[in-house]
């Protein structure tokens, strides 16, 4: 290998195992959906309450935030702890449209509540 920068394989192993395991994830979800309309069940997004939608929603948002900062950051960290690893271009545009995809949700949440996303009152997002 010599002095060859480790950066590239993580982004290989989360395409080879992250699509397969979003395609399946999306198949189930599927599925269930199928499932459902022959059970009768038309709509199920009208048996869902606010509250519930959004948590999932707030947790999501939290989840993909944090995923993409640490997509950009884990080179840094990495290079701390002695592997020797940069942050390549790819790497940082798939953490970009991670972090950027949280953002998205949690902007999402905070118009669903009914409140600005940033006001001076409240918290970020009106989290106190």
């Amino acid at each position: 290998m010599g002095c060859e920068i480790l950066t590239d394989w993580p982004v290989i192993l989360l395409i080879l195992e992250g699509i397969p395991f979003l395609a399946f994830v999306y198949y189930l979800e599927h599925k269930k959906k199928m499932y459902l309309l022959e059970k009768g069940v038309t709509d199920r997004a009208k048996d869902e309450s606010l509250d519930l939608r959004l948590e999932r929603r707030l947790s999501s948002g939290l989840f993909l935030s944090l995923a993409g900062a640490s997509l950009i950051f884990s080179p840094n960290i990495a290079g701390f702890v002695g592997l020797e690893t940069a942050l390549t271009f790819e790497l940082l545009v798939m953490g970009i449209v991670v972090f950027s995809s949280g953002l998205a949700m949690l902007l999402g949440y905070g118009i669903m509540r009914g409140k600005k996303p940033f006001s001076a009152s409240d918290g970020f997002l009106g989290l106190k």
